[in-house]
This record gives C-alpha cells, structure tokens and sequence, in this order.
C-alpha cells in the first residue's frame, strides 16, 4: 500500500473509531509495526491526530474524554498486573464473585488458577476473559444497554438482574479515588458497580497506583464501606496512610 493510502486510511480509522491501536492498523494494511509508527508519528508532528502509547487518537480536548477499554488496555499494564494477581489470591474455590467492567478485572479472570468458581458480570471484555481461562467456570453474564466504550451493560435491567442475586466476593475497578470517594465517568454505569458491591459478603476495589488521588465525574462508592483497596507497592507513603483510615490496603 502507497504512504499516500496508508496515511489516508489512518486518518479515517481514527476519525471514525477515536482511538486505533499500532496492531489493528498494521493488520488492516498489511504492513509492519514499525512502518505504521513512523507513519503516526508523521501525522503526530503535523498535527493531525495525537499520538499516545500503543496507537493514536482524535485530537481534541482530552481532559473532557472518557478512554475506551481499548485505549485502557494498552496503559500501565505491568502496574495492573500486579494489582490482578494480588486480587487472585483472594479469591477461592467455590466463591462466587461479581466482577466489574476495567482492564485489571480483565486481567484478573484471566489469571485465576483456582478450578471451582462462579462468575457474574456485567462486563463482555471480563466475559471474554473468563471464557479463555482454562478453567471451566460457571460464567453469568448480566445483561441490560450496552455500553460500548466501556464494554459494559448498564441500565434498569442489569440492575435488577443484580439485586436477585448474592456474591461470596465483588470486585469493582474506578477511574479515580480522592479521598474517599470512588469516582467512575459514567452515573449508570456506578449504580450498577454499586449494587454489585451491596450484593457482596466482601467488596473490593481494584485500583493501580495512578488512579490514587485523582476524581472523575461520578462519585459511585465510598472507600469506608469496602473491605480492601488492592493496590501496588509503588503506593505513595503518604496515600497509604490517608487511605488506610478507610480501608485495608493490599500492596
């Protein structure tokens, strides 16, 4: 494929889609990783489309901007691994967990190496993550309105489907914690993680160390009433010993 097409292609993914990743552009082409970089970075210097780390994005106000799953995925991904299996382990045979929309709870089902276990959530990425697991688990998937950039299903009837059910353990991700506040970018959306959590014996929050004091639009859940941020060991001194007045810290 000629620059000039490549260049042209690229510049339609990203309109039409906001945020394309390296791979999905170089598979689309059929040209090399490496050919797909200099090419965004290009477009970078000429002010067409922003380049960040794994792929690129619609120039715009990105404070206001909500990252896809997508884009998620490909940020701080040694930090939420760490944050995942430090979940695992409190996770046991014949628990049944709700589990959350967010790359780390992705990360989670997918590293789960008990053999007995029921999981319910409302997230299709964590769905499609449990479903790979080599275990064969009981898997519930709650349906309601998807969510497209967060791969979640919200709304009215996920929210009753929840309330019908009970959790040994409920594992929810956040865009932020300030304070005590957990914060997500969408109202629906943190109803529907907070029912989750008033459906579990045990309730946790997942967050690496950069989404720790920091907010975002909606304040859904109180740190106070959770059993356990499961965080890493890069936490701040200081973080640490502000939110260990809420809750357990797991670091």
């Amino acid at each position: 494929m000629l620059k000039s097409e490549r260049i042209k292609t690229i510049l339609q993914m990203v309109n039409t889609q906001k945020f394309v990743t390296v791979d999905e552009l170089a598979q689309t082409m059929q040209v090399s990783d490496m050919t797909i970089r200099r090419d965004l970075n290009e477009l970078h210097k000429a002010n067409k489309i922003l380049r960040v780390h794994g792929g690129a994005q619609l120039l715009s106000d990105q404070s206001l901007i909500e990252k896809s799953y997508k884009q998620k995925r490909e940020i701080h991904n040694k930090e939420k691994d760490e944050v995942a299996k430090r979940a695992c382990n409190l996770i046991h045979e014949n628990d049944s967990i709700f589990v959350g929309p967010g790359t780390t709870l992705e990360l989670m089902v997918a590293n789960l190496k008990v053999k007995k276990l029921r999981i319910i959530t409302n997230s299709l990425p964590v769905f499609e993550a449990a479903k790979n697991n080599m275990n064969d688990y009981d898997l519930i998937m709650v349906g309601g309105a998807y969510r497209r950039i967060s791969g979640a299903f919200l709304g009215a009837l996920a929210n009753n489907e929840l309330k019908t059910m009970s959790f040994s353990i409920g594992f929810v991700g956040v865009n932020g914690i300030k304070d005590s506040a957990m914060t997500t970018a969408n109202l629906e959306e943190g109803q529907t993680e907070g029912i989750g959590l008033d459906h579990s014996q045990l309730k946790f929050v997942v967050a690496d160390y950069t989404k720790l004091d920091h907010s975002d639009f909606h304040q859904f859940y109180d740190l106070r009433n959770v059993d356990g941020l499961i965080t890493n060991h890069e936490i701040a001194p200081e973080l640490e010993k502000q939110y260990s007045q809420f809750t357990t810290i797991y670091k």
